[in-house]
């Protein structure tokens, strides 16, 4: 019982002498600011800072190191800009090419002027076919009503106006009455009440045959 007390009392001893040789806590949480860190510095250098002044070589050095690296800076940034403007505008394009936030397709203005100009020469080839009709060049009023067709290639008028100058070709020149009679009958399924198509397809039968 003796032993066993003589070794707690020991080890109580020991852990007290211990303690002592650890530094205080506040040793390791005070916080060091500018005049504790110059005190201790003070006692490490004997009590004076020894600070070599830089020369004025030194300092136009360091000076020309500094906006050196500040122009690389500058470069590397503006090189980087230049990639990745392009970058984003690309793909900024190709995502919005044709996307139109739920709106109708507005026509541009280009588009408008080919529509207008196409319309203008289509008008201008059924008044210059007429013309050549009525001055029976029956050759040149297919060719210009052939030019109203290829532009609007379903309007009833430059069909129609083809198929009277067929008409009038296989009538004089003794021509084209096949194409006439096969566009005429293409005209009469479309239009089937129409006279001036049957007034017509009767001079494919007559002078066709």
């Amino acid at each position: 019982m003796l032993g066993g007390f003589g070794s707690i009392n020991h080890m109580i001893v020991t852990l007290r002498n211990n303690k002592n040789l650890l530094p205080a806590k506040r040793s390791y949480f005070k916080k060091k600011d500018y005049g504790s860190l110059k005190s201790e510095y003070y006692k490490a250098v004997g009590g004076s800072f020894n600070i070599k002044k830089a020369s004025a070589e030194e300092l136009l050095a360091i000076r020309k190191k500094i906006i050196k690296k500040r122009e690389k800076e500058t470069r590397r940034f503006i090189f980087l800009l230049g990639i990745s403007i392009p970058l984003i505008v690309l793909g900024l394009y190709f995502t919005f090419h044709n996307f139109r936030f739920g709106f109708p397709n507005v026509k541009t203005t280009q588009e408008i002027s080919l529509e207008n100009d196409d319309e203008e020469k289509y008008y201008f080839y059924l008044e210059d076919g007429d013309k050549w009709l009525q001055k029976r060049n029956y050759y040149n009023a297919v060719f210009q009503y052939k030019k109203a067709v290829a532009l609007y290639p379903s309007d009833f008028e430059a069909n129609y106006r083809l198929a009277l100058g067929y008409s009038y070709q296989c009538q004089y020149d003794f021509e084209n009455c096949d194409k006439g009679m096969q566009l005429i009958l293409k005209l009469e399924k479309e239009f089937p009440d129409n006279k001036d198509i049957q007034n017509v397809k009767a001079i494919f039968v007559h002078w066709g045959a």
